[in-house]
């Protein structure tokens, strides 16, 4: 397997040399870069960061269109080659209701997540007629160091080990077809999620 260092998703010239370093076509790229500014942003508690919502916005949504970008500007994704955005349920504009009740606030996480499925689903037309599978994959919530934050309910919302969230995440690429492209799916129960 080749290996390229160095690479951040926030940098144009980097990706410039991701694309052109690697040695062949890939078949599957799991876009997942993430960033989830500590702590809970709320306008109420003067506690929003703009600079780290910015930053958010630019990893965790345009990040993943660079690389996409980067790898089909120097030819390394053919037909049949399949790209897994991995957002999140955060983004999902009707499940805030559900998930907040009243209380909003995390804007970066959100804000990002939201665009990183509008992303998406835009590449995916895009690259339909490329013959390039894109899904956009909510992983489940997994008990990571982006996550730390909410570990006191990690057991109570069901949180499960990185391990079981990329079987998962791997399950549903492996269902990834140009007829389901596009869509928004959650992979604790294979079904969609409303935008």
């Amino acid at each position: 397997a080749q290996q390229i260092l160095g690479i951040d998703v926030t940098d144009d010239k980097c990706m410039e040399k991701f694309g052109t370093e690697l040695d062949e076509p890939v078949d599957i790229v799991i876009n997942n870069a993430g960033y989830f500014y500590g702590p809970v942003e709320q306008v109420t508690a003067d506690s929003c960061n703009f600079d780290e919502e910015m930053k958010m916005i630019d990893i965790c949504a345009v990040g993943p269109l660079r690389v996409t970008n980067a790898l089909f500007q120097a030819g390394k994704l053919k037909s049949g080659a399949k790209v897994a955005m991995i957002t999140s349920q955060g983004g999902s504009i009707a499940w805030r209701d559900v998930q907040n009740g009243d209380d909003g606030g995390d804007y970066g996480h959100h804000m990002s997540k939201a665009a990183a499925n509008m992303m998406s689903k835009l590449l995916s037309q895009e690259l339909k007629g490329k013959g390039i599978m894109v899904s956009i994959l909510h992983p489940g919530f997994n008990k990571t160091e982006m996550t730390k934050k909410y570990e006191h309910i990690w057991e109570i919302e069901g949180a499960v080990d990185p391990s079981v969230g990329a079987k998962r995440v791997m399950h549903e690429i492996s269902l990834m077809t140009l007829e389901n492209t596009g869509t928004f799916i959650n992979c604790e129960d294979g079904l969609p999620i409303p935008w």
